[in-house]
């Protein structure tokens, strides 16, 4: 995928990796505001199945470890990886 910087689709993109960035940084509210604006925009606007996030943002895992953090982290960089090399 060739970024575009006034593209939508762009952006999120770009949310996902900051998502990462803050979970693993740690800061998982901030992280966790630019997953539920990545995950709207890719929800109504792609076929793309990100459904390995979706505990994340129904609150369902405890994000009060570092260790938890990074491992959701991990997984939002496979997310974000997947949907830049399509």
């Amino acid at each position: 995928m060739d970024l575009n910087y006034q593209s939508l689709e762009a952006d999120a993109l770009a949310n996902l990796y900051r998502a990462a960035f803050y979970l693993a940084k740690g800061a998982p509210e901030t992280g966790l505001e630019f997953l539920k604006k990545a995950w709207d925009f890719w929800q109504k606007n792609s076929q793309k199945d990100l459904s390995m996030l979706k505990p994340l943002l129904e609150k369902q895992q405890n994000l009060n470890s570092n260790v938890d953090q990074r491992l959701w982290a991990e997984k939002i960089l496979d997310c974000y990886h997947l949907l830049k090399t399509s």
